[in-house]
């Protein structure tokens, strides 16, 4: 009996952990404040607002960067299909926009896009996730 309590107890730890994936808390964290500390760190400049609801984010930017786009999206992690998402880009660093591949890169609640290729790329990185 005891030896089955003990599946039982790891199988439900397991599990529990399993919705844990994303670490960093930062849903209270607004598109705004991303946006201004980006800016501030890679000497980007506005370039817009994104749309976002075809990924499922609450929000979403684009920076100009070294002269390229660099998009954010903010997702809210309450909500299982945009932890989903955010899952997905961890597992696989690329999202798919309006059927076309992106590479991209999440940090809490928000996800980066098209940076791979920026020459800025480290810099992006140490940035976004230091926010």
């Amino acid at each position: 009996m005891f030896r089955f309590l003990s599946i039982v107890f790891a199988a439900v730890a397991v599990i529990l952990c399993a919705g844990c994936k994303t670490t960093v808390e930062n849903n209270d964290r607004t598109a705004l404040e991303l946006c201004r500390y980006m800016m501030q760190k890679t000497g980007g400049t506005f370039d817009g607002a994104m749309d976002y609801e075809p990924i499922h984010a609450s929000d979403g930017f684009a920076l100009k960067v070294a002269n390229r786009q660099v998009a954010f999206y903010k997702f809210n992690t309450k909500y299982k299909k945009a932890r989903a998402k955010i899952e997905y880009v961890d597992k696989h660093d690329y999202i798919y926009i309006y059927g076309f591949k992106f590479s991209a890169v999440s940090h809490g609640s928000f996800i980066m896009v098209d940076y791979e290729d920026n020459p800025k790329r480290d810099e992006l990185l140490q940035a976004f996730k230091s926010f």
